[in-house]
């Protein structure tokens, strides 16, 4: 729309008419979210940002390990038998797992931009809850597996590069890698612990939130059963 200024001005988007809130009430045009569809669309904004990071992540280092298979040259260097199968299946389990979360986060992400927090009928739409396993396949494939996987690789890589001109610069990558690894586990479950951790805290606040505004309502059926809804989204 276009004002006699010469502005355009953009309408926000509204309620649709048949839009319910949590409660079961009307959604007013720009009404606020309810609890249920407020915790949705966070959850939303979780795994769409995964999604993201993961397809980052997994196009950067399986183009690096393309790369290096389709660069590195042997010629007629004595590199153990061993070795090269070791370095060509690493490299090959590196690009398979980041393509999967590649493939997952590029066919998943276009599906949960269409949802906005003007409109509460395109969070209800959006599959994100549907898509939570594969959404978590393609996290895991691509910041856990995918990351080893690169460490290890690059230890390879340095073998095979440097076993025959320098024994040492092959440990020396050795040596520097391997508490990189074990810093990047350790990481790893800490981070894990204390995500899961701070879930159940903030579920356990939420319910009891919960229950205590039932209290406050008092012995209302419909309250109850929104309540029970809210609950088993946590």
């Amino acid at each position: 729309m276009e004002d006699p200024a010469g502005f355009v001005t953009i309408e926000t988007p509204k309620a649709a008419v048949g839009d319910l809130d949590f409660t079961g009430n009307q959604l007013s045009p720009q009404a606020p979210l309810g609890i249920k569809d407020a915790l949705s669309w966070r959850r939303l904004q979780l795994r769409r940002a995964k999604l993201k990071a993961a397809s980052r992540t997994s196009a950067l280092l399986s183009g690096f390990a393309i790369v290096a298979m389709v660069e590195l040259e042997i010629g007629q260097r004595p590199v153990p038998d061993w070795l090269l199968v070791a370095f060509a299946c690493a490299a090959s389990l590196l690009i398979a797992v980041h393509m999967l979360a590649l493939m997952i986060s590029t066919c998943i992400l276009p599906n949960l931009g269409i949802a906005t927090p003007m409109d509460a009928r395109s969070i209800r739409e959006s599959p994100h809850d549907k898509m939570r396993v594969f959404i978590e396949i393609a996290w895991v494939f691509s910041t856990g597996l995918g990351i080893l996987l690169f460490l290890v690789v690059v230890v390879l890589l340095a073998w095979v590069k440097f076993l025959t001109v320098s024994r040492g610069a092959a440990i020396g990558a050795t040596v520097i890698i391997a508490p990189v690894v074990l810093l990047f586990l350790v990481f790893s479950l800490l981070f894990y612990r204390q995500l899961t951790l701070h879930k159940f805290q903030r579920a356990t606040k939420l319910v009891q939130r919960l229950q205590r505004d039932l209290k406050a309502f008092g012995d209302d059926p419909g309250v109850a059963e929104d309540v029970d809804d809210v609950v088993k989204v946590v």
